[in-house]
């Protein structure tokens, strides 16, 4: 007996074609339950989409993509990929180094370190998701009582996957710093970091201008210095000496490993370097001085209710300084501790620029403090001698050749002086005299100089030039002559040179230009004989008390006189606090010579001027040259006198070589 299949229908074969499929193949059981008609409908539904046939060509194109991304992370980029991700376990941190301690002549410290709190932001570690970034960004904001858009700004300026820090704000309280570090958990890329700050610990409005001052520095800093070693975050210095000694003054960087989470909090120490302190710099500044000085200044200041002057003092034996004040001056620590922009505009749109360092960028009518050197001008070229006379009646008039008013010179007051030799009208400061021996007279009978000897004279004594002080800033005076009138005005007209004009430029006014500094450098080179030194303010960089480098003293210069010519207008300066218009320095406990200047700087107010006063002592032995100017101060033999008067004092006193 045959055995019958189990799913055999009876009446019909297995052959029958209920059983087989459009290709005559087996169908599955669900199909069999199908008629004719459903199969073939189901095979014009399957005919009428492309769904299998796009399923399966999207999901090898997926595929091949995997697969190539994958090739491509492990194979090609696979040093990179491992760099970056041992970088996000172990890091090289930079320990910031101290700078070198800046002292005067005595070592008292004038600029030193303190430590101090920043708060960066390493953006790498900073929440991926924008909505947690925002939430922490809140958080920093609202403890440093900040606006938010503040840090944003800060952080878009570094690479966002940048192990690079970026500053947030520098010098933070305390209790900021503790909270941040309590709740570093849920502030991810906010870090606190200890950083020595600059600290100047003398009286900053003392001595602004010639430290300078530290400050962070900026884009286009950071763009010139990342080659030598400096970091995105790192200070630098700005201006004063600061700036000019950053080499030396600057540390090095510290190193150290350490291994960090997810959120960027170090867990482990691996390794560390200590960082090395700059080296210091020792100045020729005695502070003991600069601090009298500045005192008196001050005082002089207010009683005249002027605020803005300058003072230095030089050694005219070899160009050490010795004081360095230019006021108004700032606080040098508000820059090093981060100034806030509304205080930094503030000090910007000052009318009295207490930014400027008048000591060496001001340049001024010099007045009667000229005198001294026109007079070594004229007994060179033989114009006058020592004893030639010259009456002083108070004025000159000269002719107008072409019918017109005569011109007039008046000397200073109006005074006839009478008659002067060199000697007399250096210390009376006769304005007569040197008219007549810069521009000639025709009833004295003297040619005068000329403008060409005279300008060839100032500039043997350098003030169209720097002088070369170890300071940024510095400006050269200005020698006009004929070229350089007509040059400047552009025109036949008023480009010509008159006789009016030598006669202004022979008594330091018109448009003969110069600073402070150069008035005490020709004080100090008539004082040493003729030797023009080049100022200096360091004396020597060291480390742990060892010189590294030493500033010698260098003669620029030396002026073409013979000595019995300067010895005569030494004497006409010693003359001067005799019995001419420095006579208050006849009470000081050493022999002194000095020379006022009185310079008018407002065409539209002949009385508004600048007050003068250069001296040098002893006068057998010159140790110190000082000269102050207070600008529109009046009178320099009234307004300024007094401070070096008691300048020089206080030096006899406290620090004159016996």
């Amino acid at each position: 007996m045959s055995r019958r299949r189990p799913f055999e229908i009876e009446g019909l074969s297995a052959d029958s074609d209920i059983f087989l499929g459009v290709e005559g193949s087996a169908l599955d059981f669900e199909e069999s339950m199908m008629d004719r008609d459903s199969w073939e409908r189901l095979e014009r539904n399957r005919e009428g989409t492309a769904y299998p046939r796009f399923v399966t060509l999207l999901a090898c194109g997926v595929m091949i993509l995997l697969v190539g991304r994958l090739y491509h992370l492990t194979v090609t980029r696979f040093e990179e990929m491992r760099a970056v991700a041992e970088g996000n376990r172990l890091r090289i941190e930079y320990l910031a180094a101290p700078r070198g301690t800046t002292f005067d002549k005595n070592r008292q410290i004038l600029a030193a370190n303190r430590p101090s709190f920043e708060l960066v932001a390493i953006p790498l570690d900073l929440p991926k998701d924008q909505r947690e970034k925002e939430t922490v960004v809140n958080k920093a904001a609202e403890i440093l009582a900040i606006d938010p858009k503040e840090i944003i700004e800060i952080i878009s300026k570094v690479e966002e996957q940048s192990f690079q820090s970026a500053l947030i704000k520098q010098n933070i309280p305390r209790d900021q710093a503790l909270i941040f570090q309590e709740r570093q958990i849920e502030l991810p890329g906010f870090r606190v970091v200890n950083a020595p700050i600059r600290d100047y610990a003398k009286n900053p409005l003392a001595y602004s201008h010639l430290l300078g001052y530290v400050g962070k520095i900026n884009t286009d800093e950071y763009a010139e210095q990342a080659d030598a070693g400096y970091q995105f975050n790192d200070s630098i210095g700005k201006t004063g000496l600061e700036l000019v000694y950053e080499n030396d003054l600057r540390g090095t960087f510290g190193e150290r490993q350490v291994e960090v989470d997810s959120r960027g909090v170090v867990k482990k120490i691996y390794g560390e370097k200590n960082a090395v302190p700059g080296d210091d710099i020792v100045l020729n500044i005695d502070a003991g001085l600069q601090d009298e000085l500045y005192e008196l200044l001050a005082k002089q200041l207010q009683a005249l209710n002027r605020r803005k002057a300058a003072a230095i003092a030089m050694d005219p034996r070899d160009g050490r300084i010795l004081a360095y004040l230019s006021l108004p001056g700032f606080d040098n620590n508000v820059f090093a501790e981060g100034i806030e922009q509304q205080d930094y505009s503030r000090l910007l749109e000052d009318k009295d620029q207490p930014l400027f360092n008048r000591t060496i960028a001001g340049i001024y009518p010099p007045g009667s403090t000229v005198k001294p050197m026109i007079s070594i001008a004229a007994l060179e070229a033989g114009v006058i001698t020592q004893e030639t006379i010259i009456k002083d009646e108070g004025e000159i008039v000269i002719p107008n050749i072409y019918g017109g008013p005569d011109s007039v010179f008046i000397g200073y007051g109006r005074k006839a002086l009478g008659m002067l030799t060199v000697r007399k009208a250096i210390a009376l400061s006769s304005d007569i005299f040197f008219y007549v021996v810069g521009g000639g007279f025709g009833p004295a009978r003297i040619d005068g100089l000329g403008i060409e000897r005279l300008a060839h004279y100032y500039r043997m004594f350098k003030l169209d030039q720097k002088l070369g002080i170890d300071l940024n800033g510095e400006r050269e005076g200005l020698v006009p002559d004929p070229e350089w009138k007509k040059d400047y005005f552009g025109s036949e007209v008023s480009g010509k040179w008159y006789l009016g004009d030598t006669y202004h430029v022979s008594i330091g006014q018109g448009d003969l230009l110069v600073s402070p500094l150069h008035v005490l450098s020709w004080t100090a080179t008539i004082a040493n004989g003729g030797k023009i030194y080049r100022p200096f303010i360091v004396d020597r960089v060291e480390k742990d008390g060892k010189a590294l480098k030493k500033n010698e003293p260098e003669v620029i210069g030396k002026i073409d006189a013979s000595s019995q010519n300067i010895r005569v207008v030494q004497e006409g300066m010693r003359e001067a606090v005799f019995s001419g218009t420095a006579t208050s320095l006849k009470r000081l406990p050493i022999s002194s010579a000095a020379k006022t200047g009185t310079a008018q700087f407002d065409a539209r107010n002949r009385n508004r001027s600048h007050a003068w006063f250069t001296a040098y002592a002893p006068f057998e032995d010159p140790q110190i040259a000082i000269t102050v100017l207070i600008e529109d101060g009046g009178e320099g033999g009234v307004n300024s006198m007094p401070v070096v008067r008691d300048t020089l004092d206080w030096w006899a006193r406290n620090r004159l070589d016996k």
